[in-house]
């Protein structure tokens, strides 16, 4: 569904699409469609969300999940009346790479992890009339589009959950009313202390979107696996100090060379059969409305902790 026929007509041709529509209502008609994926502008979230739940389809939405905590907690509320199976598009959670991170840490093999840090930055110059630089269509910039999948991923990886946050949150290259730039700092309730940064003034070239996790035994290193394709490159370290401190701080590049291997799947395509399972087999989705709901009052408090200078708890 889409407002623009044109490029729905071209889109029908291209992949051989049964049915396309102008309207949500007309879509929503259908009863041969089981579920809805909503990939709208923020400001529609809530409206089509509720919609399509009260049409009785399944729903997977975008993130954020809506413009505010207030948005969101209506949709969770609607979530909550319902038998129906409804996710958030965290996609990357579905990226092959971050599942075997996820692994070996619940392993233990890096040990007790300490710090890790997760970035996800473009160049995003004004674009006038883009909805993504307009806070009463998006939400907010750089911290709500992006920075909220790299809160996600960090939470999925330790398997644990925000206590408290502080950052600088502000728009440094652009014009437009939204961040251009967020760095951000917080403590998971199992100790380790991560960083996000998320900016849209870094040129694509020279922005490496990494990843990182250091442990007590060892760390992750991943270098473009924090994008849309489900690449990238992961290095494992893996090392046993346990016999005390060494002065010259010596390192091993041949173990800090050691690549994990993965499935390099489309990470949207993953995400799609995942939801599709989800409705088939009848399993939870991968992030539930209730998870999106709680990340959304960490951006909440990471916005109040900016603007006020200070550290703000999330729980």
């Amino acid at each position: 569904m889409d407002t623009n026929e044109y490029e729905l007509s071209k889109l029908a041709t291209e992949y051989g699409i049964k049915y396309i529509y102008d309207t949500e209502d007309a879509l929503l008609e259908n009863p041969e469609i089981d579920a809805v994926y909503i990939a709208s502008p923020v400001s529609f979230h809530k409206d089509q969300a509720i919609k399509t739940l009260k049409a009785g389809k399944h729903l997977l939405l975008e993130k954020p999940l809506g413009l505010d905590v207030a948005e969101s907690e209506e949709i969770r509320a609607y979530v909550n009346k319902t038998e129906l199976k409804a996710g958030a598009a965290m996609v990357m959670r579905h990226h092959d790479g971050h599942r075997k991170i996820k692994d070996l840490i619940q392993s233990g093999k890096l040990g007790n992890i300490v710090s890790s840090r997760a970035q996800l930055t473009c160049w995003f110059p004004d674009l006038p009339g883009n909805w993504r630089q307009i806070k009463s269509q998006s939400g907010g910039g750089s911290l709500m589009d992006m920075g909220i999948h790299c809160i996600d991923l960090l939470q999925f990886l330790l398997n644990d959950s925000v206590e408290s946050v502080c950052g600088y949150i502000s728009t440094k290259e652009f014009s437009y009313e939204v961040e251009d730039s967020a760095s951000i700092l917080f403590k998971m309730k199992k100790g380790t202390v991560c960083y996000v940064d998320s900016y849209f003034n870094i040129p694509d070239a020279a922005a490496k979107c990494l990843l990182e996790i250091y442990g007590t035994k060892g760390s992750i290193i991943a270098g473009g696996t924090i994008g849309q394709d489900g690449g990238g490159e992961i290095k494992l370290t893996i090392s046993d100090q346990s016999g005390g401190y060494e002065s010259m701080q010596q390192r091993n590049e041949e173990i800090l060379n050691t690549k994990l291997e993965y499935d390099k799947k489309n990470i949207y395509a993953k995400q799609i059969e995942s939801f599709s399972d989800c409705i088939l087999c009848d399993l939870q989705p991968d992030t539930t409305i209730e998870e999106a709901h709680e990340e959304m009052l960490i951006i909440e408090a990471m916005y109040k902790a900016a603007s006020q200078g200070i550290t703000v708890r999330c729980d």
